[in-house]
């Protein structure tokens, strides 16, 4: 019995552990700690099987977004330090320490609540204080970042460990993100000039990782090159894809030239073609937004996406494929479909294509 007969994602944690030693060996720091963001269910790969995995095989720290998805891998027995990098609610204050996660703030108000929850549990937890250089997610104005350190300095129950700050674009915008750089310095000089100084310094994503060696500092967050997604080349091509999504092909028939295609008709024939349905559509997480512009591998030709990209299905042109037949494997992402490929044709990012994997595609791990 085949045990994924519609559609299912293969996830190759060979290639993660290989994309990890990559970016290492660029980076040329030994010294240099990896942390692997595993937020949205690892970019769509699977927060459990990739971050029990990638912390036995190159990560030394997991970063996640929210404190239930910490929660998750500390239930699965992870032991290894994971932080929350986005706010935290006052009310999740208690969880965050009662799992030992590391807390990444902007303000007082979070440190006097992770300060009251770590001691009502007997415990003195971590924090990073988080500086907005540019990006105006998060973080704290850089003029306040001296009066926020020494103030949680003075907490009871909490330990300063870490500062971190985030890119606005550090893959493509090299003005915007030198001026992010020099802000970032010349705040931890100010830090520094009043004998504050931390465990951990973090500044850099993927991108920044690989292209900014002056503010790697001793802690960088990998996220979408550890899943061998490139899209601007950062690796030359030395990374390998995690995921691969593949979906079977269910029905075939013949079309007329002139006969529309799909939900409300919006593509149109112009010739007479052999159409094939692939079993997998937007409800899986394959974005409605390639209908008429997607292009899946089939037999090792390019068929493109014609019609409305339905909720179960996707309709293909398979006219130029030889000896399509029912049942056929069609590469949804993978072989000739990449990642940033489609996120170009949606008009998106490249981690929108895979953290939208449904739940309902199952992942098949290969070790």
């Amino acid at each position: 019995m085949q045990p994924y007969p519609r559609t299912w994602a293969d996830v190759d944690l060979a290639n993660l552990r290989h994309n990890l030693q990559v970016v290492r060996a660029r980076m040329d720091d030994p010294d240099v700690l990896v942390a692997l963001v595993v937020k949205a269910d690892a970019y769509g790969h699977g927060l459990l099987a990739v971050g029990r995995y990638a912390l036995r095989n190159g990560a030394d720290w997991a970063a996640v977004a929210t404190v239930q998805e910490g929660i998750v891998l500390r239930d699965a027995g992870v032991d290894a330090p994971v932080m929350a990098l986005s706010p935290i609610l006052d009310i999740e204050a208690e969880q965050a320490v009662f799992y030992g996660l590391d807390v990444l703030t902007e303000n007082l108000e979070t440190a006097v609540a992770v300060d009251k929850a770590a001691k009502s549990l007997g415990t003195v937890a971590r924090l990073h204080l988080k500086v907005d250089t540019g990006l105006h997610r998060f973080g704290c104005d850089p003029s306040e970042a001296l009066h926020l350190a020494l103030r949680f300095k003075q907490l009871e129950n909490v330990e300063l460990i870490g500062i971190a700050q985030h890119f606005a674009d550090s893959s493509r915008d090299p003005d915007f993100t030198k001026l992010q750089i020099d802000r970032w310095t010349r705040t931890l000089d100010e830090l520094a000039s009043n004998d504050v100084t931390f465990k951990y310094v973090q500044a850099a994503n993927s991108a920044g990782a690989v292209k900014y060696p002056e503010v790697r500092g001793n802690l960088v967050r990998i996220g979408i090159l550890g899943y061998g997604i490139d899209p601007f080349g950062l690796l030359d091509g030395d990374n390998r894809p995690v995921l691969s999504w593949t979906a079977r092909l269910t029905a075939l028939r013949n079309a007329k030239a002139g006969d529309p295609v799909g939900y409300s008709g919006t593509h149109r024939l112009l010739r007479d073609s052999r159409l094939a349905t692939i079993g997998a559509g937007y409800g899986d997480g394959y974005p409605r937004t390639l209908s008429n512009k997607g292009l899946v591998d089939i037999r090792g030709h390019l068929a493109p996406v014609v019609g409305l990209v339905c909720m179960d299905q996707i309709i293909a042109d398979v006219t130029d494929v030889p000896d399509v037949v029912i049942g056929d494997e069609v590469k949804l992402i993978g072989g000739l479909v990449n990642v940033p490929m489609l996120a170009m044709k949606a008009d998106t990012n490249s981690h929108e294509i895979v953290t939208r994997i449904m739940s309902r595609v199952p992942r098949r791990y290969h070790y």
